[in-house]
């Protein structure tokens, strides 16, 4: 059931009006998008712990929100926590609840930069070494007696941009590409 009243309609909804406010904390507007992009490596580093319940430290943040999402969609018990119970009040409700892990925003916000930093050493490979001359797309268009062209796009075609722009890469691809903006 749980399915279908919640994370069916999130998922339609985040993917469908991925732009639409979800939430406002501390005067900062989040979109749908930017909970999932939270609520995904919340849910990795669940599975990784391979926790039946977990404490959340509830600040004003919208990576704690995530993480009541990321506990329900993974089937973990979420306890949320006041941000200012003192130490041993938290301890007491850690052990009584037999919580072996207690997230905190800045725990969390670490799981979001390492799929953050992890995407970047994915493409920093270090390991690149594609010439000039060598063929990186081959882009057909039809012409008006429905006869095909192909336009071949090399290493050399892509030039730098100051400041460096994604626009100019699509561009290349595609020169009736629309100019890339964001939507946050």
């Amino acid at each position: 059931m749980l399915y279908s009243t919640i994370i069916s309609p999130f998922i339609r909804q985040t993917e469908k009006h991925s732009d639409t406010t979800v939430a406002r904390i501390d005067g900062q507007v989040y979109s749908y998008a930017q909970l999932a992009q939270r609520i995904a490596p919340i849910m990795n580093e669940l599975d990784a712990l391979s926790l039946q319940r977990v404490g959340i430290v509830m600040k004003q943040d919208l990576t704690a929100y995530a993480a009541l999402l990321a506990c329900l969609f993974n089937g973990v018990v979420a306890v949320p926590l006041p941000c200012e119970m003192p130490e041993e009040e938290l301890a007491h409700i850690a052990q009584e609840l037999e919580l072996h892990q207690i997230l905190t925003i800045e725990r969390m916000h670490y799981y979001f930069r390492m799929t953050f930093e992890d995407a970047l050493c994915r493409i920093d490979n270090g390991l690149y070494h594609i010439e000039d001359e060598q063929l990186v797309s081959i882009v057909p268009h039809k012409r008006e007696d429905g006869t095909f062209v192909f336009r071949n796009i090399y290493a050399k075609d892509f030039k730098a941009s100051k400041p460096f722009t994604i626009t100019t890469v699509f561009q290349t691809f595609t020169p009736e590409f629309p100019e890339i903006c964001s939507i946050f």
